[in-house]
C-alpha cells in the first residue's frame, strides 16, 4: 500500500483538502503520539515540494506554524489562519483561539 501511494504521488499531484489535513494531523498527534514538530516538518516538505496541493497554501502554512508554536488543536490553527490570511471572521467560545485572533486583529 505504501509503495502504491509513493508511486501515485511521484506521478501525480494530489489536492488535499484542509479537512483531510486536519484529520491527518489529529491522528498522527493524538493516536500515534507523533511529535508536533515532526508532523509540521513533514507536511511543510510535502507542500514545499509540490507533491500535494492544498486549498490555500498560505492558510496551511500559517496553521502549521501556529500549531507548532501554540497549545491549540490544528483545526483551531486553521480557523486562526483563515482569519489572519483571508479575513474570514471566526466566532468561537474557545478562549485561547479568541485571544490569538484578537492579537492579530488589533
Amino acid at each position: 500500500m505504501k509503495d502504491e501511494a509513493v508511486s501515485f504521488l511521484c506521478a501525480n499531484k494530489a489536492l488535499v483538502r484542509n479537512e483531510v489535513l486536519a484529520e491527518v494531523v489529529h491522528v498522527l498527534h493524538k493516536v500515534y503520539k507523533t511529535d508536533k514538530l515532526d508532523i509540521v516538518n513533514s507536511i511543510f516538505k510535502l507542500v514545499k515540494n509540490k507533491v500535494i496541493e492544498t486549498e490555500n497554501e498560505k492558510v496551511v502554512r500559517l496553521a502549521l506554524a501556529t500549531f507548532a508554536n501554540r497549545s491549540l488543536d490544528f483545526v483551531d490553527c486553521l480557523l486562526y489562519a483563515y482569519n489572519a490570511v483571508e479575513g474570514i471572521k471566526v466566532f468561537t467560545f474557545d478562549k485561547a483561539l479568541n485571544k490569538l485572533i484578537a492579537e492579530v486583529n488589533i
